[in-house]
């Protein structure tokens, strides 16, 4: 069981340095714009930033538990982490050729049909009512470009 431990260790690891990165790269897009407004980085460096403490948690309780009193960890959980950890590296290489909004959506739809289990309507309609306020926020609302991949779906402008 120990093994199981440190291997999601590992993952909470990863995602740390993968946020501080993402968090670290948005201000090459620019967090604001001019006049104060929300500018394209803005986005990458909140999600970035809670990312990076939200698995900062996760790997302090992670290793807490470690302790050799508490091995009862259950693999399938991990399973599941390393599922939709690599879920998520696929939907990042779709975005240059789907557009970010299709990426999201396909990962949503996934994790929710069979990763959750759930049925296969009700999973699709989470997928487009969280696609569709991804949107509105962003690019209707915040007015902040997404990418739009070889398909043009998203408004990269």
């Amino acid at each position: 069981m120990r093994g199981l431990i440190r291997g999601e260790s590992a993952v909470w690891t990863l995602l740390v340095c993968l946020s501080v990165a993402m968090a670290g790269a948005s201000f090459g897009y620019g967090v604001t714009k001019d006049g104060g407004e929300v500018g394209p980085g803005f986005l990458p460096l909140v999600s970035g930033v809670a990312l990076a403490l939200l698995s900062a948690a996760c790997l302090l309780r992670s290793v807490r538990r470690a302790a050799p009193e508490e091995e009862d960890v259950d693999p399938a959980r991990i399973r599941t982490l390393w599922t939709v950890f690599g879920l998520l590296l696929v939907a990042l290489l779709l975005v240059p050729l789907t557009g970010f909004l299709v990426a999201f959506g396909l990962l949503v739809f996934v994790v929710s049909a069979f990763v959750e289990k759930r049925p296969l309507v009700p999973a699709a309609g989470i997928a487009v009512a969280a696609t569709l306020v991804i949107y509105a926020v962003f690019v209707l609302f915040l007015a902040v470009p997404l990418p739009g991949g070889l398909l043009g779906v998203g408004g990269d402008g």
